[in-house]
This record gives C-alpha cells, sequence and structure tokens, in this order.
C-alpha cells in the first residue's frame, strides 16, 4: 500500500483551517491528524492544503478540432491551476449524442492527466437512456435559443425520469438584443409542470439571477470568471479575443454579481478555447479559455470572497450538484486530489506560463495565486510550475445513473 504524508499544512477541513499533517493511502485521505510516517514526504511549509477545484464547464475540443485544444493539453492547463475533475460538454465535432460518439470522446479523454466527466447532447432523445446508463454526468449543454418549447418538453420529462441534470445556455435573442434573462424565462416555463433538475450555465446578468433565485424550482447556476473580471469596458481592448457567447456585460451587472456572490451556487471556466489564427478572422469564434486561471484569480481575491466561500463555489457545490462521491473536500476516505497554496506568491499572468494549446489568454497581466501543487488521487500531477505524471493518469467520473455504479 503507498502512502505519502503531507506534512506543515495549514489543512482546510470542515470549514476551518487546522494545522495538521494529512496521510494518504492509495489514492484516498487516511488520516487528517498527526502521522509518524510515510513513504514519501512532502513538506507544505505552512501553505493552505485545500481541495482541488472542480470545473463543471469544459470544451477540451480534441477529435476534429485538436489543434484549438487536446485533453492532454487542457487537462495539463486544469492541473497547472489547481484543477483536479472537469466535466467536458458534448458540442464537440463531432458531438456526443449517440453511444458511438460517446467512446470516440472517452477514447480522446484518456490522454488527461486529471478526472474527468463527459455530457452529452439531447439531439437524439431515444439515445439518452443508454448514455445515462454509460457513465455521462448530465445533459447539456443545450442552447435554448435552437430549441421549440417542445423539444425542451421532451428533454427536460425524460431528464426528470433518470433524475439526471440538464444544463443550459440561457442566452436568447431578442430582435437585436441578446438576453438571458428570456432563455431563463423560456425554461422555467417549460419545466414548471415537470420539475426537472437543471443548471444554469455561465450566468452573467443580475437580472438572470434575480429569476435563477426565485423560480422556486431544482436549479443551480455558475458564473464564469470572465463574467466577474471583465466587462464591456474591457472589449475595445480585447478585441476578438474578448468575444464570448454570453457577451462581455455591464460594469453595473459585474459589480452584481460580485455583491451576490453568496447566491451563485459555483464558478466555472467555460473553457472554449480557439487558436490565434481563428480568432484573427473575419469572422471569429465566440470563446475565452480559461481552465487554468479559473482559480488562481479567485484566489487573488481571497480577501474579498473569504475561503470557505471559495471552496464551496469551486469545490463543494460542484461535487454536490453532479454527485461527484469522494471528491469536493479534505476528508478521510475522500479522494486525495488536494492542491497546495501560498496566498501570498501572487503572480502576473502571462502566456509564457499557459499549458493550453491555444497560447493566449485574455486575462493577460492580471495578478493571480497559482497553485505550486496539485494532486489527483494521491498522485502528484503538478508541481512548480511543470506537469510531473505521463499522459492518462486521469480517471473517468460516472454520473448518477452510471451501470458501473449499480
Amino acid at each position: 500500500m503507498s502512502s505519502t504524508v503531507i506534512r506543515n499544512a495549514r489543512v482546510f477541513c470542515r470549514n476551518q483551517l487546522v494545522h495538521s499533517d494529512v496521510l494518504i493511502e492509495s489514492g484516498t485521505i487516511a488520516k487528517i491528524g498527526s502521522v509518524r510516517a510515510g513513504e514519501q514526504e512532502i513538506d507544505a511549509r505552512g501553505r493552505l492544503l485545500l481541495p482541488g477545484a472542480i470545473d463543471v464547464h469544459v470544451h477540451f475540443r480534441d477529435l476534429e478540432e485538436a489543434y484549438k485544444e487536446d485533453w492532454y493539453s487542457g487537462s495539463c492547463a486544469a492541473a497547472a491551476g489547481g484543477v483536479t475533475t472537469v466535466i467536458d460538454q458534448p458540442n464537440t465535432k463531432p458531438p456526443v449524442c449517440d453511444e458511438q460518439s460517446y467512446f470516440r470522446k472517452l477514447r480522446a479523454a484518456r490522454k488527461s492527466v486529471v478526472d474527468y466527466g463527459i455530457n452529452a447532447a439531447i439531439e437524439r432523445l431515444e439515445q439518452l437512456d443508454d448514455l445515462w446508463g454509460l457513465g455521462v454526468m448530465a445533459f447539456g449543454e443545450v442552447f435554448i435559443q435552437e430549441k421549440t418549447h417542445e423539444e425542451l418538453q421532451h428533454a427536460l420529462q425524460t431528464i426528470k425520469r433518470l433524475n439526471a441534470v440538464l444544463c443550459v445556455h440561457a442566452e436568447k435573442r431578442v430582435g437585436e438584443i441578446s438576453s438571458e434573462a428570456a432563455g431563463i424565462r423560456t425554461l422555467f416555463a417549460c419545466n414548471k409542470e415537470i420539475g426537472a433538475k437543471v443548471h444554469v450555465s455561465h450566468l452573467s446578468e443580475a437580472s438572470g439571477l434575480d429569476f435563477v433565485k426565485g423560480s422556486g424550482q431544482d436549479v443551480s447556476c455558475e458564473v464564469t470568471p470572465h463574467h466577474l473580471f471583465l466587462s464591456k469596458l474591457d472589449q475595445a481592448r480585447l478585441g476578438p479575443f474578448g468575444m464570448m457567447n454570453p457577451p462581455l456585460r455591464s460594469r453595473q451587472d459585474v459589480d452584481t454579481l460580485w455583491s451576490r456572490l453568496s447566491h451563485i451556487d459555483m464558478i466555472a471556466s467555460d473553457h472554449a478555447p480557439h487558436s490565434i489564427a481563428d480568432k484573427r478572422m473575419s469572422h471569429p469564434p465566440p470563446g475565452v479559455p480559461g481552465v487554468q486561471t479559473l482559480l488562481p484569480l479567485l484566489l487573488s481575491r481571497l480577501d474579498r470572497i473569504g475561503l470557505k466561500r471559495l471552496v464551496d463555489l469551486v469545490s463543494v457545490a460542484p461535487a454536490t450538484r453532479f454527485n461527484l462521491k469522494n471528491k469536493g473536500a479534505i476528508v478521510k476516505g475522500y479522494d486525495a486530489d488536494l492542491i497546495l497554496v501560498d496566498p501570498n506568491d501572487k503572480k502576473m499572468i502571462t502566456p509564457s506560463m499557459l499549458h493550453s494549446k491555444c497560447g493566449w489568454t485574455p486575462f493577460e497581466g492580471s495578478v493571480a495565486v497559482f497553485p505550486s501543487l496539485t494532486m489527483v488521487r494521491g498522485e502528484v500531477v503538478f508541481s512548480e510550475g511543470s506537469i510531473t505524471l505521463k499522459k492518462g493518469w486521469g480517471s473517468q467520473v460516472c454520473g448518477a445513473g452510471s451501470r458501473r455504479l449499480n
């Protein structure tokens, strides 16, 4: 039985910091307390020991878009940013909508160095039962704009029966205006009599948050760092590199999201990398990379967010909503998905430190706090700027309907 002891850490455990050792055996947390010895020892030197972040919204491309990102480069970026589990969205080329495309995505994902879940699309309703049994984490991200009320209701009825979660891209065009609230109203109207679990992806408008929290439905929501740290005021500076869906919002929206952070369930990156050449085209695709900068940006504002709230937003709530058992907290018996952080070690973000294949970030020049070490199931995958394990260490995490769990 392999064992590792982390010593001299300030461990975030049971919603408080404790000075303690942590014993890891066979990939799981075996003890939090005084430990005599282990086969390997890591001196934390007084740094924070936190649960790894869970990013429930990434697009790791690969397959026909591997020139933008693949599962190895994307997962290396995740590990370097303290993200130990990711959930990949289904709108790849080809999309994940049946058994064949699911296994094709799964084969690509086996290059990952962090743990991963896979979402499925709802384009083929007759396939949802099979996909749920195969282990998909959830369904969507579904673009409300592209679905009729009837299509949404049929999908929601199946989601309800499976006890799954439907993730939605709520942004909807109303004339020339992009309205998130309009899409959320459409979703809740379709779901009113059904009562399925829904998750609103990348919520960006204060009015949208009002609808989510006042719906009375089983709904969760996420906000992205780019909708917390950037606004329309940054668009001229960023040009096409600041184009994403939903778009950057007003400074007032940003300030309101910060002030109501206690009402937001989780923060996810919506990591959507495109090559620099693609972004410089006459009609650039929307989307920005973010999995590596998600947690470091938030750690730079720890004085405003608070440690407990931060861990809830990036670890506890994602694990709870998407049924990631034994992840999201430092608890005996849980996976040893851990990061070491010095909150005072602030760095300026530069393209040279990024592991994403796309090679750019809208946050260049921003101050961030990167982890010095990232551990996935007891193995160090990132340390002091370098990936330390070969591709393929990551393991699939499955949804609640997986036949592998039953």
